[in-house]
């Protein structure tokens, strides 16, 4: 740590969490990871956990590393969709694996 280091990144990992964690569970719906337009669905980039993770290095290093901020998860699909981008099911993948073991908290 050097003084000229930000202030955010003199924080114990362990208080960066518990922001993390009070950012995702104050959120008023589930966070949601896909956005649905019309017919199309795309990454919902301003999901708080997405979010976090787009700031720098070390809070994306720290939101990965968080299990907890993955745990809460909404996915709200269309009736019909006719484009569907080839990264999302990645994109479940991941979120789903960094939840870990910890019971998930599902809205569909």
């Amino acid at each position: 740590m050097t003084p000229t280091e930000p202030y955010i990144h003199r924080l114990p990992v362990e208080l960066l969490q518990q922001i993390f964690l009070f950012i995702v569970n104050s959120a008023p719906h589930y966070p949601s990871i896909f956005s649905c337009r019309h017919d199309t669905i795309s990454v919902n980039v301003a999901s708080p956990p997405l979010v976090l993770t787009r700031v720098c290095h070390l809070w994306r290093v720290v939101a990965h590393s968080t299990a907890e901020v993955w745990s809460r998860i909404q996915i709200v699909l269309p009736g019909e969709v006719t484009s569907f981008r080839p990264f999302l099911p990645h994109l479940l993948q991941c979120w789903l694996a960094r939840s870990g073991s910890l019971p998930l908290t599902l809205r569909i």
